[in-house]
């Protein structure tokens, strides 16, 4: 009897010696995503650019941002397909670039809206994926966001968090803070046990990592951050 051929997926070095993890680690490497339809919501999209990459996998892409002015430069991605920008060099010496669109995204499935994460309308519908960047540590009530983005998300569909969890008065009154702070016993509270704390009633964790990321002031000053990003399921 032949023996069995087992998948990279079991224990034992043995396994990566066969045909069959020669096949799944091209496709791994190298294979195309799988195609994926549905519905995308990206929260704090900003000027639009992950809207954008979820069109490649999504059928429709919403995306919202508090930002007028964010939404309107979207906007004009969206239908120009490009525009010009002024990058800081230093002092008042600024260099033209151009933004263009990421290749193999899908303009015309993508729509754009000013919109309040912390009361987002129920005639948007429900989702497969919510994708919300850098959000989080912005908002006036960030506990009322995750407690009512559910909502939003169809069974078995995927919220991504990513925050680096920068809490500032600035943006959250203190006692709206979900971590960053001591409890009253004077523990020190993480914001991601928070978080955990209020999806767990709706979703599942799937993964969890960090994402480091820089942000260009000009060109001899950048300021690194390293958010942590959650991938749940919904229930």
């Amino acid at each position: 009897m032949a023996p069995a051929v087992r998948s990279t997926t079991a224990s034992g070095s043995a396994v990566y010696e066969s045909e069959r993890a020669v096949h799944e680690y091209l496709q791994f490497h190298y294979g195309e995503p799988s195609a994926v339809h549905g519905r995308a919501l990206d929260i704090g999209c900003a000027v639009g650019r992950a809207s954008f990459e979820l069109s490649k996998f999504y059928d429709e892409t919403v995306g919202i941002d508090f930002s007028q002015h964010f939404v309107d430069a979207a906007k004009q991605m969206k239908q120009r397909g490009e525009m010009q920008y002024e990058a800081h060099i230093q002092g008042d010496i600024h260099e033209v670039r151009h933004a263009k669109l990421p290749e193999g995204s899908k303009p015309a499935s993508v729509v754009f809206q000013q919109g309040d994460a912390c009361n987002l309308s129920p005639s948007l519908g429900k989702f497969d994926a919510v994708f919300a960047s850098n959000l989080l540590c912005r908002l006036p009530e960030p506990q009322k966001f995750l407690t009512e983005i559910g909502g939003f998300i169809n069974s078995g569909g995927i919220l991504a968090l990513v925050s680096p969890y920068s809490w500032l008065e600035e943006y959250t009154a203190k006692d709206k803070w979900i971590g960053g702070e001591h409890d009253g016993e004077g523990k020190p509270v993480d914001s991601f046990s928070v978080v955990e704390k209020l999806l767990s009633v709706d979703f599942e964790l799937v993964e969890r990592q960090d994402y480091p990321f820089m942000i260009r002031e000009h060109e001899r000053k950048f300021q690194w951050d390293v958010s942590n990003g959650t991938f749940w399921q919904s229930k």
